[in-house]
């Protein structure tokens, strides 16, 4: 079940974006984005029936994809360093972020396509990065698998449940819940404002960095963006391309920047924080793709 967009909503998401880098206070409420997630969500899976059947071959894609290009860029960038190599490992192996559902909703595209791709790369990449970081640089620590999955689990599982359990025993507050659905959208916008917030905040106070080298990570980090929204096109339904955008491009960049801070290094984390901006200009530049849709065909 999609809900219309009321036209110029790409223009709030670009003013979030904005916000968050011209007042970066916003930081200091991260602990809040799992809870707004958990709400988003649990209005996405009102509107879905979810079963074994939205898992389809084009998810096996996906997820291959999610753990094989991360290596692939590893690869390409490593004649230029190697700390610039695990930069794009680190932003580009991070799982189908769970903010993709709730975009998909807004996008007018196949919310159960992205739901599975949530679940099918999460626990695939937990069990993957205990195996490859190792060989890609030595590390003081193991890497959990229950550190990795519970949040996960938890952010997704709890709203998955509820909106189960309600669907299941009220049709009429179903129904009445879904008259709320453009609280996810408002959610959304804070989230971005606290993500992008958190990134200024983590490059002006947390890391000493040059300009040209932050210059080359904002590029380098904009094309690997770009490449992996355009790959999951492709490798999504044929008929549902920005599903398959999302489910590749879309990334929990929080985990990326766990990742990079705990077993890496704090200038591999500038990976993940430049991915949080170019990735949520790209899907408000989406969104506007949709608005202008809409306005053609009169919705």
């Amino acid at each position: 079940m999609y809900f219309a967009i009321p036209m110029k909503q790409s223009i709030l998401i670009f003013s979030a974006i904005f916000l968050g880098i011209i007042f970066p206070q916003g930081h200091q409420l991260t602990s809040l984005i799992q809870y707004t997630l958990m709400v988003m969500l649990f209005f996405a899976f009102l509107g879905i029936q979810f079963n074994w059947h939205i898992f389809k071959r084009s998810h096996i894609m996906i997820a291959l994809a999610n753990l094989l290009l991360p290596l692939a860029f590893y690869i390409v960038v490593l004649p230029f360093g190697q700390m610039l190599a695990l930069t794009a490992f680190v932003c580009s192996i991070p799982p189908t972020a769970a903010a993709a559902p709730v975009l998909a909703q807004f996008m007018k595209t196949n919310v159960e396509y992205v739901t599975a791709a949530v679940i099918a790369t999460n626990p695939l990449v937990a069990f993957f990065i205990p195996l490859v970081l190792p060989l890609l640089m030595p590390i003081d620590q193991p890497i959990s698998l229950v550190e990795v999955l519970i949040p996960v689990f938890k952010v997704v599982g709890i709203p998955l449940m509820l909106a189960s359990l309600v669907k299941s025993t009220s049709l009429a507050l179903t129904k009445r819940l879904l008259n709320f659905r453009m609280i996810p959208f408002y959610l959304f916008l804070l989230n971005v404002w606290i993500g992008c917030g958190n990134a200024m905040h983590f490059l002006t106070t947390d890391v000493e960095v040059t300009r040209q080298f932050l210059g080359m990570i904002m590029l380098m980090v904009t094309i690997i963006c770009l490449v992996t929204f355009k790959l999951g096109e492709l490798l999504g339904p044929s008929d549902q391309k920005l599903a398959g955008s999302l489910a590749l491009g879309r990334k929990n960049t929080m985990f990326g920047l766990w990742l990079a801070l705990t077993f890496v290094s704090p200038l591999v984390a500038l990976g993940p924080i430049c991915y949080i901006i170019v990735q949520n200009a790209y899907n408000s530049y989406q969104i506007l793709v949709v608005e202008k849709q809409q306005k053609a065909f009169g919705a």
